[in-house]
Formats: C-alpha cells, structure tokens, sequence
C-alpha cells in the first residue's frame, strides 16, 4: 500500500480557492502542516501535476519503512515488542552502529531495568543512542 493510499498526501479539487481558476488542484500533507518542516500545500492546474508533486514530497519527506524514525524490529522474550531505528532515514548510532533496540512496553529505563532484575537479567544500554545492546544474566553460571 503507497503513502498516497494511507492518507498521507491529500490531493483535492476546489475550484473557490485562492488560486483557482487558474490552479484548482490542491496538494497537501497534514503532517508535514504539523511539524511545518517543508512545503505542505501547494496548487496547480491538473490532477497530474498534483499526483507528481504528492509523489515527490513524499520520496524527499517520507520514509516508507518507519514512522517517525522509528521501525518495528521483532519480539524479545525478556523485552517483549520491540523498535530499532530506521536504517533508511537515520544515520546509525556513533558507538553501537545502529544494532540497539527500543523495547514498546517500557515509557522509562527504571521500569525495563527493575521487570528484568525479577528475571534475574540486567539490560546494556548504549551510552549514546540509550537503545538496549544487550541482556546479560546477574547469574552466569545458571545459563551456562
């Protein structure tokens, strides 16, 4: 399914708008007009030069792969749901080349760090990015 189809762009005919009759199509992006961090509505004279421009603005703007820079990165049995960032649109972390994850269920590390003391584990975090490296035992010998 393209962003098109997911709501994303808005591509609309008003023929009372401000630059019409001349350019009745209207393009925009409802989160772009949010965030304001690029052009989010424009008008033009055809459908076809609407379609273009939604087309291109989400290539420049939009990720297919994640939302906010964020993308679904599998199940832990300790972590439970968890997110890595976009390997598309972001560039890796410095220190632990963008293999952290960021487990769903857990809003601060306090909470992740105390449900896995009960499991008898303690989470490495990374020292730049704050994802999640590693799981390691408090017991060693028990897994060994």
């Amino acid at each position: 399914m393209s962003l098109l189809q997911e709501q994303r762009v808005r591509i609309t005919f008003n023929p009372q708008g401000f630059f019409a009759p001349e350019r009745p199509w209207e393009a925009s992006c409802p989160c772009c007009q949010i965030t304001s961090h690029t052009t989010w509505l424009d008008a033009f004279a055809t459908w076809a030069q609407a379609l273009a421009w939604a087309q291109s603005h989400l290539r420049q703007h939009h990720c297919r792969f994640c939302i906010d820079h964020i993308m679904p990165a599998g199940r832990h049995d300790a972590l439970g749901e968890l997110f890595e960032s976009c390997p598309v649109c972001t560039l890796p972390c410095g220190d632990c080349d963008g293999t952290a994850v960021y487990p769903a269920t857990y809003n601060t590390p306090t909470e992740l760090v105390s449900d896995l003391a009960d499991l008898r584990l303690v989470p490495v975090f990374c020292d730049s990015c704050d994802g999640v490296i590693a799981v390691v035992p408090l017991d060693p010998e028990v897994y060994a």
